[in-house]
């Protein structure tokens, strides 16, 4: 039977594996919303720009269509490339994506909060490890995975988070941008020299 040493480093690693991917969903989840506003954007511009060209004066569709092409073959231009936008849309479907990552974004987060208060007590009481572990099998069960193409520059993301969090608390008026390239520093060009000598 495992003891009380061991159910604890087991929920202090469920809480730390729920926090990275927390921060894994996040980033998917603001990734696929922002392809799926720009995808949108284009789909609205370019069929703006089509209902302009069929309903306004013959001489100002001229000025609408670019280089000097005729206007029903750029509005044919348009018809297709918004079709194809529209394909795009359908079959990649950002926005599921993007919402289901909002979902497994939510569940972690709920594992990572009871694992967090589970940790701050000073006994583990059975039936809430027991939830806990539940929960977190659970968002496993029926959250979207990490793709595998995506979860080391997740994991790399969250880290990153971690480590200028760490750095920020002793050095609150350090840039963001100096700070990650410091790291970047050490990680690549440092470490590397170093493993020369």
């Amino acid at each position: 039977m495992i003891g009380e040493d061991g159910v604890r480093s087991e929920v202090d690693r469920i809480r730390r594996v729920s926090d990275m991917l927390c921060s894994g969903h996040s980033g998917l989840h603001t990734r696929y919303l922002y392809q799926a506003f720009l995808l949108d954007i284009c789909i609205l511009a370019l069929s703006t720009w089509m209902v302009a060209l069929a309903f306004v004066e013959p001489a100002l569709s001229l000025k609408l269509t670019p280089l000097d092409l005729d206007t029903r073959l750029w509005l044919g231009f348009l018809s297709i490339a918004t079709f194809f936008a529209t394909i795009v849309q359908f079959k990649t479907d950002w926005k599921g994506k993007a919402d289901a990552h909002k979902r497994s974004l939510q569940i972690y987060a709920e594992v990572k909060r009871e694992a967090g208060y589970l940790l701050a007590s000073r006994d583990l009481d059975k039936d809430s490890v027991r939830r806990v572990l539940a929960r977190y099998d659970l968002a496993a069960a029926v959250g979207i995975p990490v793709p595998e193409g995506d979860f080391l520059p997740q994991k790399r993301r969250h880290k990153m988070k971690v480590a200028l969090s760490r750095h920020l608390d002793s050095h609150p008026g350090a840039s963001l941008w100096l700070t990650q390239l410091k790291f970047w520093w050490r990680d690549n060009v440092k470490s590397g020299a170093d493993n020369e000598r």
